[in-house]
């Protein structure tokens, strides 16, 4: 979860990298968020390895401490370095000694700051009341999630799909399905696609459908300015066709009828993946994509072995 969390948070950071729409006109990132954003790729890329303790990551914390040391102006910008170094200890590494110097830190030194108002409610988190009451609704979470675990799927209809006559989640009862919801604004989804594209990969000629859920929304992001389809479903799903091309998404997408913030699979964030077996039951819940320790592979494999279908030629 929170490794979970982190990636999210480097999703958002990047975010605040990309160039904005010509029409905007935004000025190009300053020198310290172009270091920044190099960084942040190497991290990300480390950590889709499973590469995740100080030692493995010695010299990105070595080159947060350059570019802190380069960059001493007080502004949003170096703002975004700090936060970014205080989360990688907490999120990432449970030093929490060391993030909360880091966050205090932040907080003292980068007043008025987006990061630094981040800081602060990020310490009031850490604090042990707020710690008790998050483990106790992750609780919660977990367990409800873990109620799905051998229960048949929930019923998912759908109102498009890129499947020609795909309309239910049943009609891919025989097969492994692995359940991928996500939307076209959520930057974490995006950001695992080559994930989720080298499975559909793997599995090429198994009997394995990756599916991205998704629901109506009323715009559509991360394809240049965000086009509006407000009360025009229609626009939106036609759309869609574009979006999956422009994304090299290789695998099928269906707009559900059911939010994607689906409460009968317990969904509270995205990218949420479920794994639903041959026989229509849920098997594993709760998996981010692009985590390595969500060993998605794995999980599909021992259900192809259990119903006795054909594995992948590269297993």
């Amino acid at each position: 979860m929170k490794l979970r969390l982190f990636l999210a948070a480097l999703a958002a950071s990047l975010t605040l990298f990309s160039a904005a729409p010509a029409q905007d006109a935004a000025p190009a990132p300053s020198p310290a968020l172009t270091e920044l954003q190099a960084l942040v790729e190497k991290i990300t890329t480390k950590l889709r390895a499973g590469s995740r303790t100080a030692e493995a990551l010695a010299p990105e914390l070595a080159e947060f401490d350059g570019l802190r040391a380069k960059y001493t102006e007080k502004n949003e910008d170096t703002a975004q370095i700090a936060i970014m170094h205080a989360m990688l200890y907490a999120q990432v590494l449970n030093d929490e000694d060391k993030a909360r110097t880091l966050l205090a830190a932040l907080v003292a030194d980068y007043p008025g700051t987006k990061p630094a108002e981040m800081a602060a409610r990020v310490l009031e988190q850490m604090s042990p009341e707020a710690r008790a009451a998050a483990e106790a609704a992750q609780a919660e979470r977990e367990a409800k999630l873990n109620a799905l675990v051998g229960q048949p799927a929930p019923a998912l209809t759908f109102k498009w799909s890129s499947k020609e006559g795909l309309k239910t989640l049943a009609d891919l009862k025989g097969q492994v399905v692995v359940l991928d919801f996500w939307a076209t604004w959520c930057g974490p989804c995006i950001s695992s696609f080559p994930q989720v594209r080298e499975h559909v990969t793997h599995f090429a000629g198994a009997p394995v459908t990756f599916l991205g859920v998704t629901s109506i929304q009323g715009f559509v992001a991360n394809m240049g300015p965000r086009i509006d389809t407000k009360g025009d479903e229609a626009k939106e799903m036609a759309l869609m066709t574009d979006f999956m091309k422009a994304k090299e998404m290789t695998w099928d997408v269906v707009i559900s009828d059911q939010e994607v913030f689906n409460p009968d699979y317990g969904i509270e964030g995205i990218p949420f993946v479920a794994i639903i077996a041959p026989d229509g039951t849920v098997r594993h819940t709760g998996l981010h994509p692009g985590d390595p320790e969500s060993d998605i592979t794995a999980k599909v494999v021992a259900l192809l072995k259990e119903f006795n279908l054909p594995l992948p030629a590269k297993s």
